[in-house]
């Protein structure tokens, strides 16, 4: 599978692999551990930090060695909910700042360039796939901008689970973006199986949780600086 890679290459595909195991080990972690607990906040940054070397090594993978629409399509998707997720816990129902407001302007157009460029590029690996990963973006970043004007009240009612919805998507992304890759044979069975399962798991954990309790675990987090 990795014959005829340059050595760069194939330090660039080692590194985001690692990555990669990183962000799902301390995916599940923080899936499965007491939210707001110290393991989960722990789990949750370790996810964070190596979700940024896995955006990064696939930027360099589809830019510079390899270009294929749905890795470019998920690595933008992925790293939105990512950020989008962080950002939930560091507003805590406030409105969008401007960081938040451009990014999410940014995340829309990404995607409706992709809507209209799809047909000039590599051919993806199931159109299916990454239609749904554009209407998912397209809606969650057009969300996001339309936090500026919905009532307050309901930003303070749904920020906890804006967090767990974006971190899981992003979980779900880097689940079945691995799963596609190291088993192309069965696609695209092979990343819808963890993208349903995923799903199915973000609708659990958003309605078993109770949020009262979880709420006033990370209400009373020291907020990390800017």
């Amino acid at each position: 599978m990795l014959d005829g890679h340059t050595a760069p290459h194939l330090a660039n595909i080692v590194l985001h692999v690692g990555a990669g195991s990183v962000v799902i080990l301390c995916g599940t972690v923080a899936a499965t551990s007491a939210k707001g607990g110290t393991l989960h906040i722990r789990a949750g940054w370790a996810f964070v930090f190596a979700y940024s070397v896995l955006v990064a090594t696939a930027v360099i993978g589809v830019v510079v060695f390899e270009f294929r629409s749905f890795l470019a399509v998920a690595t933008i998707a992925s790293s939105y909910d990512v950020f989008a997720g962080y950002r939930s816990i560091r507003l805590r129902g406030r409105r969008p700042q401007s960081v938040d407001v451009g990014l999410s302007f940014f995340a829309l157009l990404a995607a409706m360039t992709f809507v209209f460029a799809i047909r000039l590029l590599h051919k993806p690996w199931s159109p299916a796939l990454t239609w749904s990963v554009l209407g998912g973006l397209m809606g969650l970043a057009a969300y996001d901008i339309a936090r500026m004007v919905l009532p307050q009240y309901w930003l303070r009612r749904v920020w906890l689970q804006e967090h767990i919805y974006k971190m899981m998507a992003a979980f779900i992304a880097a689940a079945a973006t691995g799963a596609a890759t190291i088993f192309p044979r069965w696609a695209p069975w092979s990343a819808l199986v963890p993208v349903i399962a995923g799903e199915l798991l973000t609708v659990w954990f958003l309605f078993a949780y109770r949020r009262s309790k979880t709420y006033s675990r990370l209400s009373t987090l020291r907020a990390s600086p800017e």
